[in-house]
């Protein structure tokens, strides 16, 4: 860990990095958000055939969207690291392993639950940003705030939500998928270089 540096400019830092990134983010963020909603609403669809197209293009997906959100945290300034990042990036790519590997018995009794757990920790993740980019004065902060709450109320309500069939599941993989490339497109459309 880097100690504290009286000297050094931690906000010039964070702002140039930020806005060395800020075009291929958003680029990348409404890409891999259409991405995420086609899968969904493909598995809406075509619900009864959505584990067989789970565990190709959407797991690979997945695994893609982890990778780079570990990717972007390894990258920020480490005093502005968001640990929920982190956490999210582990647990996407985790969910985009087990969706690949695990038989359909096995998934269907488990991953209701790790998606509730994802939902959630993005949602702490997209206030948390949402935080940030209120600090820096960038735009559309409010945006990030209300998509991070509607995540927590979606893995909340998939806490309780009762498994009944494999139908239930794809439509909560579906719902899932929906929130999140939505989320990340309207993020990606609300990124913005930041003025000095």
């Amino acid at each position: 860990m880097k100690w504290y540096d009286a000297d050094h400019d931690y906000i010039n830092d964070y702002i140039d990095q930020w806005n060395r990134s800020a075009g291929r983010a958003k680029t990348g963020m409404i890409i891999l958000g259409i991405l995420l909603a086609l899968s969904g609403f493909a598995a809406l669809a075509a619900p009864l055939s959505t584990y067989a197209f789970v565990q190709g293009v959407i797991s690979l997906v997945l695994i893609m969207h982890g990778a780079g959100q570990i990717a972007t945290y390894v990258q920020t300034p480490e005093f502005f690291r968001n640990g929920a990042q982190l956490a999210t990036g582990i647990l996407n790519a985790l969910l985009g392993v087990l969706l690949f590997m695990l038989p359909t018995s096995v998934m269907a009794g488990t991953i209701v639950y790790l998606l509730a757990f994802l939902l959630i920790m993005t949602g702490i993740e997209r206030i948390s940003f949402a935080r940030q980019m209120h600090y820096y004065q960038i735009p559309a902060s409010s945006m990030g705030t209300a998509t991070g709450v509607l995540n927590i109320i979606l893995g909340i309500a998939f806490i309780f939500m009762p498994l009944v069939s494999g139908l239930v599941l794809s439509y909560m993989l579906a719902a899932y998928l929906v929130m999140g490339g939505i989320t990340l497109v309207v993020e990606g459309i609300s990124i913005k270089k930041i003025d000095r």
